[in-house]
């Protein structure tokens, strides 16, 4: 069996020299090698060795804290999901789709260390599941942690799913993972060949701009609200990430903007709602520490950013950067 890091570098280095190079970082340095013609393993060798390439090894998404790690935003959250602001859409499952309820089996798309198939079993909304990651790493831990819970892992790529049958799910469930497929609409097309035909699939996702590449509009009006939070509360990383950011994580974002139409392609609505974030979500990246002190000025900052988040967002001036839906597939017959 292939080591999983030489496969997802091996993966990375494709899918760069599908990218038009950008002349920094990791982009630049596999377009040069492009043009040596080395091969396929001699690359895999010499970017194994790269600093960059020593991060992705180590990298993991739980590194990072994000503004839904606080307790005001995902109350925020909450409310625009479901309408209450003590109810997660996942616990709304179990009465806002009742009639549904057990689903038989379940699938989990890009399923981590394993905490939503084992919340969603626990809740009693699943009673067998699968669920695959493409991380060795993560699929170990996620086994660790089942118990006797009716779970069965497999490694998988979410850009091939190659290990997915016809007609078998009841359900799927894809949290935040669908916007790290590069192949994004066969990735949709095959999710719902999988899913029986009256089945559904839930997702929260990230469906703002590729590579958070947010417009100069977007990004006056973010500089101007943070421009009114006193100096501690402010973040202290670009608004607008570089692009030479991604070579960490080349997926991160790759196509965010195609999972709305990529998605309403394959199936068809049963619930929707957005989930703002084009304020608070960048503020607020890996910049929660001193929004999580329970003094009043804490409170009363993040309240301002989440009501400018709200109100730009319902104005239309900024868009909206999370999604909630849940959609039946689409019977079209050449599939």
């Amino acid at each position: 069996m292939k080591n999983n890091f030489e496969e997802q570098v091996t993966d990375i280095y494709m899918s760069l020299l599908r990218r038009k190079p950008d002349k920094a970082g990791l982009y630049y340095f596999v377009s040069q090698l492009k043009a040596e013609k080395l091969t396929i393993d001699q690359v895999k060798n010499i970017i194994s060795e790269s600093e960059e390439c020593k991060m992705i090894k180590n990298f993991t998404h739980y590194t990072d804290k994000y503004w839904n790690d606080l307790e005001i935003v995902e109350k925020y959250k909450n409310k625009l999901a479901t309408g209450n602001e003590n109810t997660h859409w996942i616990s709304d499952i179990l009465v806002r789709f009742k009639e549904y309820l057990p689903f038989d089996n379940v699938l989990i798309v890009g399923c981590g260390n394993g905490w939503l198939e084992r919340e969603l079993f626990d809740l009693g909304i699943g009673l067998n599941f699968d669920a695959f990651d493409i991380s060795e790493k993560y699929i170990q831990e996620a086994e660790e942690k089942k118990g006797k819970r009716s779970i069965r892992y497999f490694i998988d790529d979410v850009n091939n799913l190659q290990n997915l049958e016809p007609k078998k799910y009841d359900a799927i469930f894809n949290f935040a993972i669908l916007h790290h497929a590069t192949e994004i609409e066969n990735s949709m097309k095959k999710l719902s060949i999988t899913l029986k035909s009256e089945g559904l699939i839930f997702n929260e996702e990230y469906v703002g701009p590729a590579r958070n590449q947010y417009s100069d509009a977007h990004f006056q009006i973010m500089l101007e609200v943070m421009s009114e939070l006193p100096d501690k509360f402010r973040s202290k990383h670009t608004l607008r990430p570089p692009l030479t950011n991604f070579r960490v994580e080349p997926s991160e974002a790759i196509h965010s903007d195609m999972v709305i139409p990529m998605f309403k392609k394959y199936f068809d609505t049963v619930y929707e709602k957005n989930l703002n974030g084009g304020i608070a979500y960048q503020i607020l990246w890996n910049n929660i520490e001193n929004f999580q002190n329970k003094d009043p000025e804490a409170k009363q900052w993040l309240e301002y950013l989440l009501t400018n988040d709200f109100e730009l967002t319902k104005n239309g001036k900024i868009p909206t950067l999370f999604w909630y839906c849940v959609g039946k597939p689409k019977i079209i017959e050449q599939w």
